[in-house]
């Protein structure tokens, strides 16, 4: 169940902008942009191909995200944003689930986000992916 706040509305479609910033650094493969949406302490977990828990720092976690390069959109790729829930886990938490396209890949990515020093920042991310073939 959602909490209710009184200022949702607000805080939703700042989520939503964070969230196209997210899109867009997939999409372009740019690690620092990606890096303005996670909080300095976030980490990124999944689980790798060999099957093993994946567990990045944001620094990592953006290095990963430009050696997808060249820096800007891949040509032949078509774009998949979508935002599948935001959910209110608190005064100042919130979830969000998504699905992008990362080159070859459909991620399914569950968001934490905390409102910190008065901007939404993301925590954790959890991504299970599957190839497009």
């Amino acid at each position: 169940m959602a909490i209710a706040r009184k200022d949702s509305i607000m805080d939703k479609n700042e989520i939503k902008s964070v969230l196209q910033t997210y899109f867009d650094a997939c999409y372009e493969c740019n690690g620092e942009t990606m890096g303005s949406v996670f909080h300095i302490e976030a980490h990124i977990y999944g689980q790798g191909r060999d099957g093993t828990l994946t567990d990045w720092d944001r620094t990592s976690f953006m290095d990963m995200v430009d050696s997808c390069k060249p820096g800007t959109a891949i040509p032949g790729f078509s774009r998949l944003d979508e935002i599948i829930s935001i959910d209110f886990t608190g005064e100042n938490a919130a979830v969000a689930r998504v699905k992008v396209r990362v080159m070859n890949m459909v991620y399914t990515d569950i968001l934490s986000f905390l409102l910190l020093d008065g901007k939404w920042k993301i925590i954790s991310k959890l991504f299970s992916g599957i190839p497009i073939v």
